[in-house]
């Protein structure tokens, strides 16, 4: 199988000599390298390629990226304590053919403007400050390359991406950028990522064109499957390491990887609970944490919607292609990175064969920092096909669909993400109709379709809490203003409070959220009995929501509002000072179990079992304050 391999980059490399008049002995510098996946497939494309220098803050990647590339100098510290004359000196660099880079743009203003002096666009800065400085020590990088996630071309975001356009053009750059589906290049994996390059010479803004489809036909392949990537694997009992299986034919693909002798590195998969174990045992190829029996399912998932979540506890199907790979897939809860046929999730090797690295690329450090690296790298699959394409000065590839012109005011760029809509599935629940809007109330019964419960004008005024998506409170954190969130707090600080525990109905008045209401009549219900007291929190997003509410309400200058800590990640949030706080738990409960027929409804209750009203309280008794 090698010297398929090899004889596949012989050919590459000399059409690569050819296209360059036979001039060869290319350098590249990474920044923000992780474990080198664009250098990784650099060298692929172009073999004699030469890594002069790289960085990261990750140490384990950093090390992984020095075994891969021996020669190049890796520095593992904060960027900005090096300079472009720095990393010249103490790396021999002579000229830069290639300069890698990932930065993160995270700062967008609400009205649409990206700041440099932003502290959260950091790498992005320093990016900017090295590319100056190896051009005023006459080292200018003959093509930059960028990647990022697709979001940066969605709504406001896409104003990073003209000031890219707009840095790289006044520094003498020609430059186009794309959203590509790297599954169009043969990749066994749907990966979708904002590629922008920029190149010192005129060149034509292409991209390599795809090779495959969906579909195959008209000429092209059909995308490359999980077998086809991993099929050849051993199968290994968990926490086992073991070689590569012999198999009659090797795919096209196992023989791009299989460079190693017929060993596979990294090749150990994490051990799973037994509760896990049960719950993924019942999961089809294709299916998710629908398949579970409700029995086995955590709490969590009683209270969403069927359509939310759908790759968490995902088993990957056999012949279609993976999902992105992130960087915890070591985790079958975490998305759909189950494999096919074993109760278990992908191998560190597994995930590093779907991102297209050869088998002879280790990766170092404790297995977590191992599929950390891995579903963080820019696969080198597809960075070969990349590099090859802009080596070669035919320039035979596809349009860029992000140009100046593109971007230039009142254009409106196309969709750029592209979605696979030929998944199988072996799931009976997936070809039942559930999902299209629907929520799953906590009894577990038939789902409430969503139209239903707007027609009442409040999701929450007769159905079962469900836990809202992250992306809801995000989109209306800067909504407070509308909310009178203020004036509530003040009249509820007015109002009489019970002694002992305290349920708040979730209702809706205006254009306050439900919870919201609730949660910020609970800090003026803790500020009027001005006692400390320690409140366990469960749901992530109360506690997120109850920060905002909190941090706003400061704004706001409100009276008595009492002092708020939270550790991230604690489910303990502690209001006011000293040093034996009331303990107190809050959760969402239906009123109708307390034996008060008068307030029904969803509330959510501030438990405080000590005492009520100053007597020993009765299991499962609250006092319920009314509207």
């Amino acid at each position: 199988m090698r010297g398929n391999r090899h004889s596949m980059d012989s050919r590459m490399s000399d059409r690569l000599a050819a296209n360059q008049g036979g001039v060869m002995g290319q350098t590249a510098i990474d920044l923000y390298s992780g474990c080198g996946g664009m250098s990784a497939g650099a060298a692929i494309a172009i073999p004699d390629l030469e890594v002069k220098w790289a960085l990261d803050i990750d140490a384990h990647a950093t090390r992984t990226f020095a075994r891969a590339h021996p020669e190049a100098v890796v520095d593992r510290c904060d960027v900005s304590l090096v300079s472009a004359t720095d990393v010249i000196e103490r790396a021999g660099i002579e000229k830069i053919d290639w300069f890698f880079a990932g930065p993160t743009c995270q700062a967008v203003s609400t009205m649409g403007v990206f700041h440099l002096d932003d502290p959260r666009n950091a790498l992005f800065v320093h990016f900017i400050r090295l590319l100056d400085g190896f051009i005023a020590a006459g080292r200018k990088p003959r093509h930059v390359v960028m990647e990022n996630v697709p979001g940066v071309v969605y709504g406001r975001n896409l104003v990073i991406v003209r000031e890219l356009f707009k840095l790289f053009a006044e520094r003498g750059y020609t430059v186009f950028a794309d959203v590509v589906n790297m599954a169009d290049y043969g990749l066994p994996q749907l990966r979708n990522r904002f590629i922008l390059v920029a190149s010192a010479e005129p060149r034509e803004a292409t991209f390599p064109r795809p090779t495959h489809a969906p579909v195959a036909g008209d000429g092209m392949l059909g995308y490359v499957s999980v077998s086809e990537a991993i099929g050849d694997l051993s199968r290994i009992p968990l926490g086992a390491n073991a070689a590569i299986g012999k198999i009659r034919s090797a795919t096209d693909f196992q023989n791009y990887v299989r460079d190693n002798g017929g060993r596979a590195a990294n090749h150990v998969a994490n051990t799973l609970s037994e509760i896990n174990r049960k719950r993924v045992s019942h999961v089809p190829q294709g299916g998710c944490w629908k398949d579970i029996p409700p029995e086995l399912l955590p709490d969590r998932f009683r209270r969403v919607r069927l359509t939310d979540y759908a790759t968490l506890y995902g088993r990957l199907h056999r012949d279609c292609p993976a999902y992105t790979i992130s960087a915890g897939f070591g985790n079958v809860t975490s998305g759909c990175f189950t494999h096919p046929d074993h109760d278990r999730a992908l191998t560190v090797r597994e995930g590093a064969r779907l991102q297209g690295f050869p088998d002879s690329f280790e990766f170092t450090g404790p297995r977590n920092a191992q599929y950390r690296q891995v579903g963080n790298a820019v696969p080198p699959f597809f960075m070969a096909k990349l590099i090859s394409h802009l080596s070669d000065d035919r320039n035979e590839g596809v349009a860029a669909r992000i140009t100046a012109d593109a971007l230039s005011p009142g254009k409106k760029l196309p969709p750029m993400v592209k979605r696979f809509r030929h998944h199988r599935t072996d799931s009976e629940r997936g070809r039942d109709g559930y999902g299209g809007g629907t929520y799953w109330p906590a009894g577990w019964g038939e789902p409430i379709a969503a139209d239903a419960v707007a027609a009442k004008g409040n999701r929450l005024s007769e159905t079962p809490v469900r836990y809202r998506r992250r992306d809801e409170w995000r989109m209306s954190r800067d909504k407070f203003l509308d909310q009178g969130i203020d004036e509530l707090y003040a009249s509820q600080l007015a109002t009489t409070t019970p002694v002992g525990s305290v349920a708040l109905p979730l209702t809706r008045e205006g254009k306050m959220d439900a919870i919201d209401r609730a949660l910020v009549r609970l800090l003026a219900v803790i500020a009027e009995r001005g006692e400390a007291v320690e409140v366990t929190v469960p749901v992530r997003y109360v506690r997120s929501r109850m920060k905002l509410l909190h941090e706003k309400l400061a704004e706001y200058g409100v009276r008595d509002l009492p002092d708020m800590l939270h550790a991230e990640d604690s489910p303990i949030v502690r209001f006011g000072h000293g040093s034996k706080p009331q303990k107190a738990t809050l959760a969402f409960e239906d009123s109708d179990t307390t034996g008060v027929t008068s307030a029904r409804g969803p509330h959510l209750v501030l438990h405080l079992p000590h005492c009520i009203a100053g007597r020993p309280a009765a299991p499962g008794q609250i006092l319920i304050e009314q509207g």
